[in-house]
C-alpha cells in the first residue's frame, strides 16, 4: 500500500470513528455497520482498501452522518432520529444500519429528504 491510500484510509478510519460516536453507535453497533470488528480498524489493519465492503460501508455511514446533520441540524436530534421508527423506512434507522441494505436505504431516504430541503 502506498502512503497516499495510507493517509486516505487513516482519514475514512478517523471520520468513521467519529461519526459513529456522534452518532451515539457503540462498538458493537459500529462493527455491524463496518462487517468487521471496529477494534482491527482501530488498531490500523488494513479493511479499507479501494473496492472493499469495508470501505463502502465506512464511505456510507460517514455519508449517513452528514445528510442527518443537514436535515436536522445537530448531533442530538440525529440520534433521536435514529431511534425513532420511521415510517417512511418501516423501522427505526438504528436497527436498519446494521445491515448494508438497510444502511444504502438510509443513505437514500435522507438524500431524497435533503433533496426537499
Amino acid at each position: 500500500m502506498d502512503v497516499r491510500s495510507s493517509s486516505e484510509s487513516a482519514v475514512l478510519r478517523t471520520a468513521f470513528i467519529r461519526a459513529g460516536e456522534a452518532l451515539g453507535l457503540d462498538e458493537i453497533q459500529l462493527s455491524a455497520v463496518l462487517g468487521e470488528q471496529v477494534l482491527l480498524l482501530r488498531q490500523g489493519h488494513e479493511l479499507l482498501q479501494t473496492g472493499s465492503k469495508a470501505r463502502s460501508r465506512v464511505l456510507l455511514l460517514i455519508q449517513l452522518h452528514q445528510s442527518l446533520l443537514a436535515v436536522v441540524g445537530d448531533e442530538g436530534k440525529a440520534r433521536n432520529w435514529l431511534d425513532s421508527p420511521n415510517s417512511g423506512l418501516s423501522g427505526r434507522p438504528r436497527d436498519l444500519i446494521k445491515f448494508r441494505t438497510g444502511l444504502e436505504e438510509v443513505v437514500q431516504y435522507l438524500y431524497a429528504n435533503r433533496a426537499l430541503i
